[in-house]
């Protein structure tokens, strides 16, 4: 039963890593391709930069807040005051009108052992997430005009009851580099 249980969360976090994955390989393909347009037709815009295509999503800020809810990512981090306190805020700059794809996947990167963790422990599975989503939730997480309003009402009641309340990361912000975990790796070396 336990190597059971095991094998089981071995698999649901190597899906989850999986999407994870999927979500920085497309940020990274976007940095590639520094001219790259968006489709005004919604769909996929390709753009050719040495010989590679590159696939820009159509991002969608509104989307991504309501995937923010029903992924369960309203559990953990806040925005505009609504949601949990363990993982860091997204509220979007003011004045933002950007999205950096490879940014936001890099942050989820450095959180992600932490994310698979509680998810696991408060939800009792690990969210999945697909590279089109994590480019929607990206934009959320940097559309001010796409948060204004947000609040409780959007959060079934429920997913309310999941909020988690401590904080599980109490440095604001997830580490930019990987000093905390490997102290060696100062200054690239």
């Amino acid at each position: 039963m336990i190597s059971s249980t095991l094998f089981q969360q071995r698999e649901s976090r190597s899906a989850a890593c999986h999407g994870l994955l999927a979500g920085l390989a497309m940020a990274i393909a976007l940095s590639l391709g520094q001219g790259a347009a968006m489709a005004t037709d919604g769909s996929p815009q390709l753009a050719q930069r040495q010989g590679q295509m590159i696939v820009v999503p159509d991002v969608d800020a509104m989307r991504g807040r309501r995937l923010f809810v029903m992924k369960g990512c309203v559990s953990c981090h806040r925005v505009k005051d609504v949601g949990g306190k363990a993982a860091p805020a997204l509220d979007a700059p003011e004045g933002s009108t950007s999205v950096n794809l490879l940014d936001f996947a890099a942050r989820m990167w450095r959180g992600a052992s932490a994310m698979q963790d509680l998810q696991s422990l408060e939800l009792g599975y690990q969210i999945e997430l697909t590279g089109n989503e994590i480019g929607d939730l990206a934009a959320f997480a940097s559309d001010p005009a796409a948060q204004e309003g947000f609040s409780n009402d959007e959060v079934p009641d429920l997913l309310k009851d999941w909020f988690i309340d401590e904080v599980y990361w109490d440095e604001g912000e997830w580490p930019e580099t990987d000093e905390w975990q490997f102290p060696q790796m100062k200054d690239g070396q």
